[in-house]
């Protein structure tokens, strides 16, 4: 009878590292299934309510609506809503800068204090953003700008790690396409309460120029709230699937093994393969946010802000959808070759339409545009659908990583070279804004990612497993503590079958 995890993993030439099958079950962190009848029995309705997956993605995307949704809400104001955007370029820049940095080393720390407690750390930053610029608009002081930019960078980075390998962590296995969908979709919807604040105090203004200083008082609060929500958190370990299964967690190793470990990963051909597509998948941020800026009137701008989100939720879930069909016709490898070029293809349309609105702005500038302007609709509609297409990349981006984690700890890895990717993508965009008046640099620099990334990902889909390693690996040890309980004589087979696989594996 063959392996089972050899069938499904053995093929797999671009997994992070390979699982040291020969560990003993009782050396695994957790258990990997439950006794539903008796975790109900010994186990309190309010923490079971607690440690379920869904209420755990629910904690953690109320905390994405209050932290990164509402950065990118002031960020899709256009300049940050600051009168001249240079500033806020430089701010994000050096702030994604920071992060990139926190992200490549972070790793290591998560695994130390722990998801939960990096999670903290980093809503406790939040509202500091929104405190920066409430400050710079209010009192015109740049520095303070520029100085909560490294530390925010810092908090972000403790948190994007841990939030990335959480949720692509807890979601049962048929359902993490929707999982996904929710989390990014809870991205966007903060931007739904920042676009109705932004709309209510400014929509009587049709002049280009700052936001209302008291704009971002709302934002200062709503980000606060995420810190208590970081509170409910539960480790890894502790989170119990709708399916009844458990994360699969490893021994915690030594800090010097982690970091060969993240080197690994780093090295790994699914992030070298991934990373031109990873940057691509937010580089949009910075030439689509100039553009806002530079032709779009300030009430332009705050309505923008309130109905980008709204196709982006109907997106987002649809592509979920698509990630997560079962049928034996639409294998996991099929369905993230689909949704790939799905993605390339919807992209592509919105950047011709872009390059060519962006083309004509430089030829003829049109100044202001207001939403009572007869060129309004046609020269917004691209920033409407890039804040749909944009987060579509995102959602894949997680999933098809996670369809080649091994452990939850594979997750924390991957989660952190995505996150420094991402940043250092974000920081080159509006690096590029900043030095450069137009957003037509940006947006062809963001064309010509799209089709750099195109060969690296496609190899990648082409070698995506039918399912996922951790889960496959987790069916297994249940298989060989079952056959240990039952056959103690059946010690010396098994161990004989893991010094075999190890060796193919390696």
């Amino acid at each position: 009878m063959e392996n089972p995890i050899q069938s499904s993993i053995a093929g797999n030439q671009i997994a992070t590292y390979k699982p040291n099958l020969a560990v003993e079950h009782e050396d695994v962190h957790v258990d990997l299934t439950i006794d539903r009848e008796r975790y109900k029995v010994e186990t309190s309705r309010w923490r079971r309510i607690r440690q379920h997956s869904l209420t755990q993605m629910l904690f953690i995307s109320i905390q994405a609506f209050c932290g990164p949704a509402l950065s990118d809400a002031i960020s899709g104001l256009g300049g940050g809503g600051l009168a001249t955007p240079k500033t806020s370029n430089i701010r994000f820049a050096l702030d994604q800068g920071v992060e990139a940095i926190v992200c490549l080393f972070g790793a290591v720390l998560v695994n130390i204090i722990g998801v939960k407690w990096s999670l903290v750390i980093g809503a406790a930053s939040f509202p500091l953003l929104g405190a920066s610029y409430y400050c710079n608009s209010q009192f015109e002081n740049q520095w303070f700008l520029i100085l909560t930019a490294p530390f925010t960078g810092i908090g972000f980075g403790f948190w994007n790690i841990s939030e990335g390998a959480y949720v692509m962590s807890i979601a049962p296995e048929a359902k993490r396409g929707k999982y996904l969908a929710l989390w990014i979709v809870s991205r966007n919807a903060g931007q739904l309460v920042g676009g109705a604040i932004n709309l209510a105090k400014n929509s009587t203004k049709d002049a280009g120029g700052g936001i209302d200083p008291s704009t971002y008082i709302p934002f200062i609060i709503i980000e606060a709230l995420a810190l208590p929500f970081a509170f409910g958190i539960c480790e890894m370990k502790d989170v119990v699937r709708s399916d009844g299964t458990k994360i699969l967690i490893l021994p915690k190793l030594k800090n010097f093994e982690e970091l060969k470990y993240i080197l690994k990963t780093y090295l790994s051909k699914i992030i070298y393969c991934s990373f031109l597509f990873i940057i691509w998948s937010y580089f949009y941020n910075g030439p689509w946010s100039t553009y806002l800026a530079l032709y779009f009137s300030v009430r332009s701008r705050s309505l923008s802000s309130l109905i980008s989100p709204f196709f982006c939720i109907i997106g987002c879930f649809g592509l979920g959808f698509i990630l997560d069909l079962s049928n034996k016709n639409y294998s996991q490898r099929k369905r993230a070759q689909f949704g790939f070029w799905l993605i390339i293809f919807l992209n592509l349309l919105v950047y011709i339409w872009s390059l060519i609105i962006q083309i004509d702005f430089i030829r003829n500038n049109p100044g202001s545009i207001d939403w009572n302007d007869k060129k309004f609709l046609k020269s917004f509609l691209p920033y409407f659908f890039i804040q749909t297409t944009g987060p579509l990349a995102q959602v894949y981006t997680y999933w098809i990583l996670s369809s080649f984690a091994e452990s939850g700890q594979d997750n924390i890895r991957f989660s952190a070279a995505l996150k420094a990717i991402q940043c250092v993508g974000n920081a080159i965009a509006f690096g590029v804004s900043a030095a450069d008046s137009f957003p037509l640099t940006g947006m062809i620099l963001n064309c010509s990612l799209m089709v750099a990334c195109i060969p690296g990902m496609w190899y990648i889909t082409s070698k995506t497993p039918d399912r996922i390693p951790a889960d496959v690996i987790a069916e297994e040890m249940i298989l060989e503590r079952r056959i240990k309980m039952e056959d103690p004589g059946q010690k010396d087979a098994l161990d004989q079958v893991h010094t075999r696989e190890v060796a193919t594996l390696a």
